[in-house]
């Protein structure tokens, strides 16, 4: 009893006690599940309609559209442009088809397995007119080939065996392409529907044939709005305001976006820098004059690292850069081009011309390897071989008789003049290229291989080059990169706001330059590579006023400073931000308005003609169907057109103010094009201008009504 007493008289600390105990149990388990929440929320790179996308599932998207590229364009590598530009078409392609099954989910429209495989056996599709899926010998698509596959693929699978990695790469493309022509297939079926909305009737029909189709010829004089100085018009605050107004729903953003200032330093070889490398030029042009023979000069180039490296063969002038095919006709045999600077390419070279030939540009050949169990044994195979041929033995039958195909093929220039090659390779293509057509001969290299090749003919005659060139790119040193980033890390330290450091840049030799709407799909700032970390802390930690660290950029050549000066939300930008503009466009206004008032009371071209700034000139085939452009003003004025069309022959039109000047013509002549009224065809081709022009709005708002997210940036 006395326990029990004293248990009663601690209830409220026990049931606190197992209160919270029982709270970290259940706390532990959601905190585990916040966590992975967390977890989850950093791996995503964006959002489409309120669907996520995983960085995981992007990344699959990418590799399937570089393997796309790959093997369209036979390449296994892209730089780094190139993979922007894949990322981008990935991305885009997802975004396009995410809104379009959302529509087509809501009014029904599908695509069925049938369809799509209609699709795979005709090969309408461009997923599908690719090498790996085309017949070589029409170079169309083979549906057969594809199915053969197919069939190879399935066994192998249902056998459990080792599948290549080849036929898996193959495989895993053309369930890319099954999905992309789904996904085509789709789109073309909901902008079928949408085009059925738009018609076109005979009045509307006709009007656009005779606005294309009634064409005048004019004299045309113009007085670009350039010829008004600045200083000559004002523009008020009310002015911008007014305009602003006006204009409105053009300075609408959907994206948030970034105003920053930068100070970028590019990192330059300095004097010193250039002194060095000239010397280094200058020992590798003598040691290309004093070698002796081509493998010295060849020597020469590996010893000093050049960018174009040497093989000893004979290649077109295609095969050498610019700064070299240049001059290879004005340069004799044997000698050594002076070390020379090319700005277009940052670099020094000199070359050795070892020699200039004429030879074929392609060959057509055919090979037997000779294969015995010593160099003794293929020798005495190698004669009996060509005894035979020289007997009238069809090479053929002799390839045969040794298990090899013995067919030919044709070899190009192209195919080899840009690979180093080793010295049997090389001995290969000389020896090859040197053959007469019809000839044949015994072939030893240095591995041991022997082959017996015969050349059956040889076309396009050129002139070709063996040159051993020493190319070297100008650099800064190690020493002149730590100058410079010192020196900045000085002004940094120095200088911790924006304000101090606009105040004082120009002292030091820097630049501030601002860069406003900068958006986060953006792959670098001031298109400079390898700032996605400056992109993250843009987005992600910057406050307004907030200077960056220093950043190292570029190939680790650029040093990079930001500051973040605006965050710009969704919505309309405000007049601030659209000043600058706002008061260029005025002032062409009022400039275009001011010549107007010089030129209303013109009632010919002859006193058009003696209007200050006026350039005259004659443009023909003017119509209302198209603006015409003015050369004097660089403009595309569709006011010309519009006016020409209501005059008549001989008639004085203007002045009429444009988008970039003032214009006064005479139509000197007025005539029809040969072309024929088709009212159905003409119907349609309104009908379909009016959707293309509809079509790209609904896309836009269907994107913004998806509430797009992309955080890409983050993670590429």
């Amino acid at each position: 009893m006395a326990a029990l007493q004293k248990i009663r008289s601690k209830g409220v600390l026990l049931v606190t006690i197992i209160a919270v105990a029982l709270f970290f149990f259940v706390a532990g388990d959601l905190f585990r599940g916040l966590e992975s929440i967390f977890q989850n929320s950093s791996q995503q790179i964006g959002e489409v309609n309120g669907k996520s996308v995983s960085i995981q599932e992007y990344q699959k998207m990418i590799d399937d559209f570089q393997t796309y590229y790959e093997i369209v364009q036979q390449k296994s590598s892209f730089n780094e442009d190139e993979l922007n530009r894949i990322k981008d078409e990935a991305w885009q392609t997802y975004i396009q088809s995410q809104l379009i099954q959302k529509q087509c989910e809501e009014l029904g429209l599908a695509v069925s397995d049938e369809e799509v495989s209609d699709v795979v056996r005709s090969g309408y599709s461009q997923m599908l007119q690719v090498p790996i899926f085309m017949n070589q010998q029409t170079n169309r698509y083979d549906f057969a080939m594809l199915s053969n596959f197919l069939t190879e693929y399935k066994k192998l699978k249902d056998a459990g065996t080792q599948i290549p990695e080849t036929y898996e790469q193959i495989y895993s493309y053309y369930l890319f392409a099954q999905r992309q022509i789904r996904d085509q297939l789709l789109t073309q079926k909901y902008q079928a529907l949408l085009s059925q909305s738009f018609l076109s009737n005979p009045v509307e029909a006709k009007m656009a044939f005779e606005e294309r189709a009634d064409e005048a010829d004019i004299l045309l004089a113009s007085i670009p709005a350039s010829s008004i100085k600045d200083d000559e018009v004002t523009v008020s605050d009310a002015d911008i305001n007014a305009k602003y107004n006006e204009d409105k729903e053009q300075y609408q953003q959907f994206v948030e976006t970034r105003d920053i200032k930068i100070i970028d330093i590019p990192v330059v070889a300095n004097v010193t820098d250039k002194q060095a490398t000239e010397e280094e030029m200058a020992a590798a042009a003598a040691q290309l004059t004093a070698a002796a023979n081509n493998t010295a000069a060849g020597n020469a180039v590996r010893q000093n690292s050049s960018l174009l490296p040497y093989s000893d063969v004979y290649k077109t002038k295609d095969a050498f850069p610019a700064m070299i095919s240049a001059t290879l006709d004005s340069t004799a045999v044997g000698s050594v081009k002076p070390v020379a600077f090319d700005m277009m390419t940052n670099t020094y070279h000199t070359y050795k011309l070892l020699g200039k030939a004429t030879q074929p540009d392609s060959v057509l050949f055919r090979q037997i390897g000779v294969i015995g169990k010593d160099a003794a044994d293929i020798a005495i195979k190698a004669d009996s071989i060509m005894a035979a041929l020289n007997s009238g033995a069809q090479f053929a039958e002799i390839a045969k008789k040794y298990n090899q195909v013995g067919d030919s093929a044709w070899i190009v220039s192209d195919q080899f003049q840009n690979a180093s090659l080793d010295a049997d390779n090389a001995l290969f293509i000389n020896t090859l290229y040197s053959m007469n057509a019809g000839e044949t001969k015994v072939l030893d290299f240095e591995n041991g291989n022997t082959i017996i090749l015969q050349v059956l003919e040889t076309a396009n005659p050129v002139t070709k080059y063996n040159v051993a060139a020493i190319v070297k790119e100008l650099n800064f040193s190690d020493e002149t990169y730590s100058k410079e980033y010192n020196k900045f890390s000085s002004f940094i330290a120095e200088n911790t706001t924006l304000e101090q450091i606009e105040a004082n840049a120009a002292k030091s030799g820097y630049t501030v330059r601002p860069i406003n709407n900068l958006t986060s799909n953006a792959h670098n700032i001031a298109n400079i590579r390898a700032t996605r970390d400056v992109l993250k802390w843009v987005f992600d930690e910057a406050e307004i006023g907030d200077v960056s660290q220093l950043y190292e950029c570029g190939n680790n050549d650029r040093l990079l400073l930001v500051a973040l000066t605006g965050i710009n939300e969704p919505g309309y930008r405000s007049v601030e931000k659209m000043k600058e503009a706002l008061t260029e466009e005025i002032k062409n206004e009022k400039k275009i308005e001011k010549i107007y008032d010089s030129a209303k009371n013109v009632k010919s071209l002859e006193e058009a003609k003696k209007l200050k700034d006026v350039i005259v000139d004659t443009v023909k085939h003017v119509s209302f169907g198209a603006p015409t452009f003015v050369a004097a003003t660089a403009a595309s004025e569709p006011v010309i057109g519009a006016t020409a069309a209501k005059a008549g022959k001989g008639t004085f039109a203007g002045p009429v103010k444009g988008n970039n000047g003032v214009y006064m013509f005479q139509v000197i002549n007025k005539e029809k094009t040969s072309e024929k009224f088709d009212a159905k065809s003409e119907q349609n081709s309104s009908a379909m201008k009016n959707y293309r022009y509809v079509s790209n709005a609904i896309i836009n708002t269907l994107y913004l009504k998806a509430n797009v997210k992309d955080s890409r940036y983050k993670f590429f």
